[in-house]
């Protein structure tokens, strides 16, 4: 691919000109938009599948509070680590205070000073990269820790662990298990062999994963009985993982809704990026038609793997109620009718790649006149 066809690639990928059909439309009538309802919605799962009948009565009273609290507790964290001024600094949108959260804790910092002197390089230390995603964990109370684990398989499952033995032939079928690795996949097999009368074979099913597994049993005519631990083991793994990332979701609604229409988005920006959500969700929260960083924010999405399909809400944080109806719009039209300041329409960003584009296109025309040139040239000593 040539330098200009990489520009144009890139153009189009910024400004949004080709018509691809969109994949990221939201239904604003079918979509739950409310952020504080999504928490509630997620807490309300979350009691329902991993608490309900788990617990005494009080701690199924307590349990959810528990789960609010944490999710407002990370929430705050994340202001902590990155204050308003911070992430202006970051993603420009309002007028920039002086002060630096790195030189509040660690150059005005009574406590610092009276310990280190002024060339210590204790002084150079980022306060977001010190107060990072592994300390905040790590200072947690088991209670709140154990959020963070990663979900672990069961390392022993049985087939069919329940069964009745009509006789002593059938030890092997009640015997029947796999050991799993912590991520699913099967160390060893012992008893399927006999278990399926040779439909499956033990060495078969080394390396598989436990789904795999229980599809393939499933396409050989191998019914598992309901209480089999396979089946538990996945779902037991899934929920986790569910819980897990809906808390982390919910952990972004709040810190959205927090930050208000200008610093929350691109606060959620930052921790989905670090976090592994839909960026997609801070940046449909994103439009305010005065920012004066919009249009930088953006491209920084667009980079970032956004979509220029992507539907966002108007006017979400200028509501006078949650039941108001919200007018939506498109990246692509916000990067058609958004200009970057009241000097310039495109940010400094697009400028430079315009340039390019047009030096890119110049330089390929002349060696074309270049080449005809050298052609007329080559045809007229033929003639002579």
């Amino acid at each position: 691919m040539s330098i200009k066809d990489e520009l144009l690639k890139f153009r189009t990928k910024i400004t949004g000109t080709d018509k691809e059909e969109s994949t990221y439309k939201v239904d604003s009538s079918k979509t739950l938009i409310d952020l504080d309802a999504k928490v509630d919605e997620y807490i309300e799962w979350n009691f329902e599948n991993m608490v309900k009948g788990q617990y005494t009565d009080i701690g199924e009273y307590h349990k959810p509070i528990e789960l609010r609290n944490f999710i407002e507790k990370m929430a705050v964290w994340y202001e902590l680590r990155y204050p308003d001024y911070e992430i202006n600094r970051i993603m420009h949108c309002a007028g920039q205070e002086g002060i630096k959260i790195s030189d509040v804790m660690f150059n005005s910092n009574n406590y610092i000073n009276e310990l280190f002197d002024e060339n210590d390089d204790v002084r150079a230390i980022d306060w977001d990269e010190f107060y990072n995603t592994h300390a905040f964990i790590k200072s947690l109370p088991w209670e709140e820790r154990y959020r963070f684990q990663r979900a672990r398989y069961k390392d022993l499952v049985y087939l069919d662990p329940n069964y009745t033995l009509h006789s002593p032939m059938e030890v092997e079928r009640k015997t029947a298990h796999l050991h799993l690795t912590p991520n699913g996949f099967v160390k060893e097999a012992e008893g399927v062999d006999c278990y399926s009368k040779f439909k499956v074979t033990n060495e078969e099913l080394k390396g598989m994963h436990v789904k795999e597994v229980v599809k393939l049993l499933k396409e050989r005519g191998i019914t598992l009985p309901s209480d089999n631990e396979l089946d538990a083991t996945i779902n037991t793994t899934e929920k986790f993982i569910k819980e897990k990332e809906g808390m982390l979701d919910a952990v972004m609604y709040r810190i959205i809704e927090r930050g208000g229409n200008r610093m929350g988005p691109r606060r959620g920006f930052l921790f989905a990026k670090e976090f592994g959500r839909n960026i997609d969700i801070p940046m449909m929260y994103a439009i305010d038609r005065s920012d004066p960083g919009l249009r930088l924010f953006i491209n920084d999405y667009i980079k970032a793997g956004g979509s220029k399909d992507l539907i966002c809400y108007v006017g979400y944080f200028s509501r006078t109620n949650k039941m108001k109806k919200l007018d939506t719009i498109s990246i692509q039209e916000l990067i058609l009718t958004q200009n970057n300041n009241a000097a310039t329409f495109y940010t400094p960003e697009e400028t430079a790649l315009h340039q390019r584009l047009a030096n890119a296109i110049a330089y390929q025309v002349n060696q074309e006149v270049v080449k005809q040139e050298e052609v007329k040239k080559l045809r007229l000593q033929r003639k002579i």
